[in-house]
């Protein structure tokens, strides 16, 4: 008896090349794949990211278009005493100029690795705070954005606006994926995962009724604890419904693979929206 193919592979995946016309190149798929590494490489060790890349070349102009979001972890509004800022750890600038000066540099290495005369890069940011979440969800995640906590709980506050724009449709896979395998990989002790995923829980437990999506789905897969012989445990969160067999459903996924302190742990992601198809077909 023959496998089963996973439902997930016979979807049609987003192209990143939206042009008319076809790269004279033989390396064409190979100078898309380096065009967006470049790209996504100007948002490590950020609170930005990078949601939707299109790529279209005509002729001797490539033009690239995204979206970029912009999260901010850290409240305007606190108060910072003398003997904080006396002690204060001097840490790397998340600013968007940081971001700004790397995607000009990128600009450059991609006109002299495709060797075109101009490049385009247009953005689309967005920048949201932690006010834009509703209040409700706020005092449910009091807990993690306490100021007494920022620096157990780094992630709070990026994290509930991450997961506000991805209930409301704002936001795709990619960027969840990421933001799970920074913090993932940054954990280094058994509590800090464990505090980290019920974290996750919670955020998307307190946004469950603003959602404007159908369905979610999380499974993350890996040795998170000191137990021999390499076992590993399994978490999973679902909202709403995802019809993997369904082949006629708009589907993002997501698979990528990050490092712990005790072995690998892989990272699924689905979120199914076939709302946006029917309203899109039906005007």
């Amino acid at each position: 008896m023959a496998q089963k193919a996973h439902p997930t592979i016979l979807r049609s995946n987003n192209n990143l090349y939206q042009g008319c016309t076809h790269w004279d190149e033989p390396k064409f798929y190979f100078i898309l794949s380096i065009i967006q590494k470049l790209i996504e490489s100007c948002c490590l060790e950020t609170t930005h990211y990078l949601d939707k890349i299109q790529i279209n070349r005509h002729l001797g102009l490539i033009f690239i278009e995204t979206n970029l979001i912009h999260l901010h972890f850290r409240s305007k509004r606190r108060l910072k005493s003398r003997r904080y800022k006396e002690n204060q750890v001097i840490t790397k600038k998340q600013s968007w100029t940081v971001v700004a000066c790397r995607l000009q540099s990128a600009i450059k290495l991609i006109q002299k690795f495709t060797g075109t005369k101009k490049v385009i890069l247009r953005i689309h940011r967005l920048k949201t705070y932690t006010r834009s979440v509703p209040k409700p969800a706020r005092r449910q995640m009091a807990y993690f954005t306490k100021s007494f906590n920022h620096t157990k709980y780094d992630y709070a506050r990026s994290g509930m606006q991450l997961i506000y724009l991805l209930i409301k449709n704002k936001a795709s896979a990619v960027s969840l994926t990421r933001f799970l395998k920074q913090n993932i990989c940054s954990r280094q002790r058994r509590k800090r995962h464990y505090q980290f995923l019920t974290y996750i829980k919670q955020g998307f437990q307190a946004l469950q009724e603003y959602k404007k999506i159908q369905g979610l789905k999380i499974q993350i897969k890996g040795r998170f604890t000191h137990k021999a012989k390499g076992r590993s445990k399994v978490w999973k969160y679902q909202m709403g419904q995802m019809p993997i067999s369904q082949l006629n459903k708009p589907i993002q996924a997501e698979y990528t693979q990050t490092q712990t302190g005790y072995g690998s742990v892989g990272l699924k992601i689905w979120i199914c929206n076939w709302e946006n198809l029917i309203n899109a077909n039906t005007t």
